[in-house]
């Protein structure tokens, strides 16, 4: 186990935030109030100076520290106040909230249990003290969850930077969030992660949980797996249990949403991990362009009303997904015929078969349960039991190791590429092998540190095992658009190979019907079919959508498309009534070779 050592902290501001750091555990206000106001025991209250007596306008609330980004923009304060259970509260108002009549602020300090008096004196008087208080102490502002400098800011609290952190989450999921925890580490790990042992796709999805915090480390970009596969096998409970690694059940997100409403989603769970279930329900129109806005880390850019461009929305995030179909398989469903799922998509969103193989849907173990039900059961109570501590121990160790862990991790990743990656594999393929690298180093470290109660060694032999169901799944380490050029023209031939294509010679079959919209022709070569594919149509219909001379390519290396001696793929014919002609000669092999 990492032996975890204090974390210094980095006083950037100066007397200010020494400041806040005396300020946040101590009770005594420090903040210059404005004329008239004065904080006691029961309350907040304003005194005109008259023979009226003082007016409680609100319970106790003390001002903190001024807070703001690293930009000097998104000012607020950072409110403290107890509720009538005597519990604290802590909030990080944005000031932008004072510019209209206070509503928003009204509400969210009721619903957190601070008294408002409902004259509409006091309403007033409670924005003018949040309008005119000053404090210098300040702390650093974030609209997001997850790193900041050596701070892990989550909704409800911030860890590393010392017991008491500089950085503040002020984003707009300050209180509707699903960061939250119930039960014990111990619990949690009885109640769901023992049973990842032994378990690939269980294994492969809680290592996956502890992913995102690492990624800012090591550099290395986001992604996701899709665990596919039919209904009632157990996707949902491998989310429901990778979830419960930083929440409630309903930290499970679903992909029934826009482009743009997934971009917000993506930065609730900046550095931590997003749960995807049903892929489906994903527009089909937006599916690649998803795959490649989630892992890459950025939304759209926007104007605002003035018409300059705003930032994008910004993220890195580890996602898990699951659905009955992949990908690809929904990209296709938009209805347009040439669209297809890019490389480019599949290696950022792995495809990996759910259905392990033992006949237990999921599993490949029991764990001495009587049934795969059973066992999806008793995760599902564990996960709803128990959740949310993993995360913020894992985060502690993290931060307390920030500057030695990211070498070690990156040993591990090369160490499993070595080892698990075959000979001859594509880049497409290093890459996938590598995004399973950093799910198993995830776990082993997790592991190690006691998070994970698992012997050293499990979360890698998951991943490994994993990473070879994608590669079979894949049909093998070559060029993903190798295997869709191919797939692509033996589909059409399939497709259309008698309606289409008619004998160059009549006397071959006199019985053939008359094409009317001809793709080609086919003759016997040696008592082997081919196909005569006329060069419109292999541009325009055949390879619509795609680079005609490198699927040309695609099959000339692989023996199912003739060449002549130059090497060229387009071989002078002679056909009925076209004459002499450049056409591709596909040979009969596309139908049996080897696609990889």
């Amino acid at each position: 186990m990492v032996e975890a050592t204090a974390p210094a902290i980095d006083f950037a501001d100066g007397d200010d935030d020494a400041a806040i750091c005396a300020v946040l555990n101590s009770a005594a206000p420090v903040a210059k109030l404005p004329w008239g106001y004065s904080l006691k025991a029961d309350g907040l209250y304003y005194d005109d100076g008259g023979d009226a007596p003082a007016l409680r306008i609100a319970s106790r609330m003390e001002v903190l520290a001024q807070t703001r980004d690293d930009k000097g923009a998104s000012w607020g304060l950072l409110l403290r106040w107890k509720d009538s259970d005597h519990r604290d509260h802590q909030w990080a108002m944005p000031m932008p909230l004072l510019a209209g009549d206070g509503s928003e602020i009204r509400a969210t300090l009721l619903d957190r249990g601070c008294y408002i008096a409902p004259s509409p004196k006091a309403r007033s008087k409670l924005l003018d003290f949040l309008g005119s208080v000053t404090i210098p102490a300040r702390a650093r502002a974030v609209e997001r969850v997850g790193w900041t400098g050596n701070a892990f800011a989550l909704p409800d609290r911030t860890i590393g930077d010392g017991k008491d952190s500089l950085v503040i989450y002020q984003g707009p999921s300050a209180f509707d969030h699903q960061y939250r925890s119930a039960g014990t580490l111990k619990q949690w790990q009885d109640g769901v992660a023992c049973y990842g042992v032994g378990n690939s796709r269980l294994a492969v999805s809680l290592a996956a949980a502890f992913v995102g915090p690492l990624l800012d480390l090591i550099g290395e970009e986001g992604g996701g797996i899709n665990l596919r596969g039919p209904s009632s096998i157990g996707k949902s409970t491998a989310l429901v249990a990778a979830a419960s690694v930083w929440g409630t059940p309903s930290f499970v997100r679903q992909w029934r949403a826009t482009a743009n409403g997934l971009e917000g989603v993506a930065v609730q769970h900046n550095d931590t991990l997003l749960c995807l279930d049903e892929l489906a329900q994903l527009d089909a129109k937006d599916a690649g362009s998803v795959a490649y806005m989630l892992a890459n880390g950025a939304g759209k850019t926007r104007s605002s009303k003035t018409g300059a461009a705003r930032s994008p929305a910004q993220w890195r995030v580890f996602f898990l997904s699951s659905g009955e179909i992949s990908l690809g398989d929904l990209a296709g469903r938009d209805g347009r015929g040439t669209r297809r799922s890019a490389a480019g998509q599949e290696v950022r969103i792995l495809d990996v078969e759910a259905d392990a193989g033992a006949g237990l849907g999921l599993f490949e173990t029991l764990h001495g349960v009587t049934s795969p039900e059973l066992l999806a059961r008793t995760l599902k109570d564990g996960a709803a039991h128990a959740y949310g501590t993993a995360g913020p121990a894992f985060l502690e160790m993290i931060t307390a190791n920030r500057d030695t862990i990211a070498p070690s991790l990156k040993r591990g990743i090369d160490g499993f590429v070595a080892k698990h990656l075959p000979k001859g594999a594509t880049g497409q393929v290093a890459r996938a092998c590598r995004r399973f690298a950093v799910v198993a180093m995830a776990g082993e470290v997790a592991a190690r540190v006691g998070v994970l109660p698992w012997p050293p060694g499990k979360a890698e032999t998951a991943a490994a095992k994993i990473f070879g169901s994608w590669l079979q799944g894949r049909g093998g380490i070559g060029a993903a658009e190798d295997r869709e050029a191919i797939s692509k023209v033996r589909g059409f031939l399939e497709a259309h190979g008698s309606s289409r294509f008619e004998p160059i010679e009549r006397g071959i079959d006199e019985y053939a019907p008359r094409i009317v919209n001809r793709a080609g022709f086919w003759r016997h070569t040696d008592g082997v079919r081919e196909h005569v594919i006329l060069p419109e149509v292999w541009r325009n219909e055949v390879c619509a959508g795609m680079d005609a001379g490198r699927v040309a390519r695609a099959l000339g290396e692989r023996g199912m498309l003739r060449k002549n001696a130059e090497g060229k793929f387009t071989i002078p014919t002679r056909l009925p009534e076209l004459g002499l002609s450049r056409c591709y000669i596909v040979e009969q092999s596309i139908f049996g070779g080897d696609d990889a």
